[in-house]
């Protein structure tokens, strides 16, 4: 508690302290510039704390030379366990009331944190910030065409035309990314941190955010730049993406209930619940599962059940047929 009490008594008496908490894993390409875009940021955070997931490039040094002048950064090292876990560890690490985090592949806008400390200040208590981000190449190369581009504008679509956040989110997650979440220490304290999910743990801490706090989507001011390329962890195994896809659809079905719809579901919900389900082709798996949820104590039990290899293969059978 000491050194939250004195990054308070360091920062202005109205401005939310801020810790920008950054996993690293095999992306020497990336990093510096990952880092450089948060000390470039118009309201400086007030720690960063970097780990390194037990990547096999020098990333890491190079990381250490950016923030070696830096008295308010720490960098620290451990065995690969995966994002969620690194990024666990940072924020356990850290001490900030907000947390933001910075995938070592993606980029802060200039004004990110100055403009979720505006956010915040206006919006006392608020869980959870995310706003717009910019697609780039590996080359750091702004697009405004192509499939990244074409997937976001069509996922903003359906928000706009059925304004149900929370489904639209699971219909497509348009947040994308950890890199644009900023969000409060007790929601995380609240959720028991991200969940052992390869692939969706961040889609599964928006889902609690939903269902258990106050999510602010800033979707007209930018707030990163996404990096797109060959080695994006999305990428690796479909089955897998999409099994689990469909265990935190069942898990937000679950929590969540009729906050996903307007306050007086309607034909129009319906329509655009069908079209989400439609759209996700797995309906079966995810009545399946969330059918089987409540026998599990904890989302981490029922995450580690969907994710089990026993099962794996069988519910990726079963989504890539279509169910």
């Amino acid at each position: 508690m000491s050194n939250l009490n004195s990054l308070r008594a360091s920062a202005e008496p109205t401005v939310p302290t801020i810790s920008v908490v950054v996993p690293l894993y095999n992306h020497a390409r990336y990093i510096e510039a990952a880092l450089e875009s948060v000390l470039a940021q118009t309201s400086a955070a007030n720690e960063i704390i970097l780990i390194d997931d037990g990547s096999s490039d020098n990333g890491f040094e190079l990381a250490q030379g950016v923030l070696a002048g830096v008295p308010y950064a720490k960098t620290y090292r451990q065995e690969n366990a995966g994002a969620h876990h690194a990024i666990n560890r940072a924020i356990a690490l850290s001490c900030g009331e907000y947390v933001a985090v910075l995938n070592s592949d993606d980029l802060f806008a200039p004004a990110k944190l100055e403009r979720c400390r505006a956010i915040i200040r206006e919006r006392p208590g608020i869980g959870l910030i995310a706003g717009h981000l910019q697609i780039i190449d590996e080359q750091g190369i702004r697009h405004d065409s192509g499939f990244a581009v074409d997937w976001l504008a069509r996922a903003r679509r359906f928000l706009d035309e059925t304004r149900l956040p929370q489904l639209a989110l699971l219909n497509e997650n348009f947040v994308a990314t950890t890199s644009i979440m900023v969000f409060s220490r007790r929601l995380w304290d609240e959720a028991a941190g991200f969940q052992p999910l390869r692939y969706c743990h961040d889609l599964d801490f928006l889902m609690f955010a939903c269902a258990h706090s106050t999510v602010f989507l800033d979707l007209e001011f930018e707030h990163i730049a996404y990096r797109v390329h060959q080695k994006n962890t999305i990428r690796e195994e479909p089955a897998r993406v999409r099994v689990e896809v469909a265990a935190v659809i069942a898990q937000a079905l679950f929590a969540s209930g009729p906050r996903l719809f307007s306050t007086s579901p309607g034909a129009q919900d319906l329509a655009a619940f069908q079209r989400c389900l439609r759209n996700r082709q797995m309906t079966e798996l995810v009545c399946f599962l969330q059918t089987v949820l409540p026998a599990f104590p904890t989302r981490a039990a029922f995450y580690s059940y969907a994710a089990d290899p026993r099962h794996a293969a069988t519910f990726g059978t079963a989504v890539l047929s279509g169910c």
